[in-house]
């Protein structure tokens, strides 16, 4: 049985494979559902009375106390803006605002409109008090952008509590974050494949195997606009508040926590393949760049077959060079 539903500020779609009785799947998938829409209630930077919408409000003024959810997803988010040095930053939703990507009002902001955007973001300005629960941002204009994580939480959430409830087959989809449940019912695994970003959604230029694991791919494709023949899109540099320019199309990040996937994708993306490889490696994520010229390099996860990626189709004139690290 599936189920689709918007949230987060995506669709998202539910299957369960499990041979549990009808009414018994429909139940879950409702509950799921709710459960999906109260996490967004908390954590979108679109509602202005979630958690995350009421410490932007209170920026440079006061400290919010906020649920121990959003606290415990704040610490995650800001230890992975440290340990990329920066390179995902959940204080980027001035850049957001100002970019505006994906809204049908986008435009190239002028330089020094980003230079002092860039000014508003810095993760070392956000506060976070354990002992009182609550969260601070030192400047006013300032504000916490939680897309980058909040639905690899809530899939490693609703992956959970399905399985709590007796499913031990099915696959989730939130907003192309993927999360598996088991084998399928037939014994075979699933299949997941990553987006060939110069192409129609649903081109695929490789294919995962994924058993009981996650996988999450950032690319050029996801949101973007092109102005005067140059592509920009909704992957923003936090050091430089613009599109980021690493030389890289795309990069695939697989293991077992989708919210840590969430995360550093969007880091490894930024810092390009040089830079991005070994942070994957020190976070024990395995991680899959195409670059902007058709190669494919990853860690020794995909290259020594722990996911089983296969190519699939070219990236240019059907040519597509593998390299490995």
């Amino acid at each position: 049985m599936n189920r689709g539903f918007y949230a987060f500020g995506t669709m998202n779609y539910i299957r369960i494979d499990s041979p549990l009785p009808e009414q018994t799947q429909s139940e879950l998938l409702s509950d799921m559902q709710i459960r999906c829409d109260k996490l967004d209630d908390l954590l979108s930077a679109f509602k202005p009375d979630s958690d995350i919408g009421r410490i932007n409000k209170a920026a440079g003024v006061h400290p919010v106390v906020i649920r121990d959810v959003t606290f415990r997803l704040l610490e995650r988010a800001s230890y992975f803006a440290e340990e990329s040095g920066g390179a995902f930053d959940l204080t980027i939703r001035p850049a957001v605002e100002l970019w505006n990507i994906g809204n049908g009002k986008e435009s190239v902001p002028e330089e020094e409109a980003c230079r002092k955007v860039s000014r508003l973001v810095n993760y070392r300005q956000l506060h976070l008090d354990r002992e009182h629960q609550t969260a601070f941002l030192e400047q006013k204009g300032q504000g916490i952008d939680l897309g980058g994580i909040a639905k690899g939480y809530a899939g490693d959430v609703i992956r959970s509590e399905m399985m709590d409830r007796g499913v031990t087959s099915g696959i989730l989809n939130f907003g192309g974050t993927i999360l598996t449940i088991g084998k399928k019912t037939d014994g075979s695994s699933w299949k997941a494949g990553i987006q060939n970003p110069l192409r129609e959604r649903g081109n695929f230029f490789g294919q995962v195997i994924l058993d009981q694991d996650a996988l999450v791919t950032s690319g050029v494709n996801e949101r973007f606009f092109i102005k005067d023949g140059v592509r920009y899109h909704h992957l923003l540099d936090p050091r430089t508040c613009s599109t980021a320019r690493s030389g890289v199309l795309s990069v695939t990040a697989a293991g077992g926590c989708a919210m840590d996937l969430d995360g550093i994708t969007t880091a490894l993306f930024v810092l390009g393949i040089r830079e991005g490889i070994p942070l994957a490696e020190k976070m024990g994520i395995e991680a899959l760049y195409l670059g902007e010229d058709g190669s494919i390099i990853s860690t020794k996860g995909f290259a020594e077959g722990k996911y089983h990626f296969y190519i699939s189709t070219g990236i240019q004139n059907g040519r597509m060079g593998q390299k490995n690290s």
